[in-house]
């Protein structure tokens, strides 16, 4: 129900390891907001943290990629291509 995610990130001060309580979110693909909101809200109550999110298209990441390599990143999770 999430949608076409291609790729999941984990940016700045938690790819650090620093306990903020912002989680920020790099998410790429085509994704429901609706659903997205729903699902960031259930989980922000059960880990007592805020979830901040931003979700990028395919085309968009690729302009927007290379400023994240200037900034602390963790990839979370990355679609299977199909061979």
């Amino acid at each position: 129900r999430l949608g076409d995610l291609e790729k999941a990130y984990i940016i700045d001060d938690y790819a650090e390891g620093k306990d903020t309580g912002i989680i920020d979110l790099v998410l790429v693909g085509n994704i429901d907001q609706y659903h997205l909101n729903d699902l960031s809200r259930k989980t922000e109550r059960y880990i007592k943290r805020k979830i901040r999110s931003l979700v990028l298209t395919k085309e968009e990441f690729e302009v927007f990629g290379p400023k994240l390599e200037g900034r602390p990143n963790f990839l979370v999770w990355k679609k299977q291509e199909n061979s």
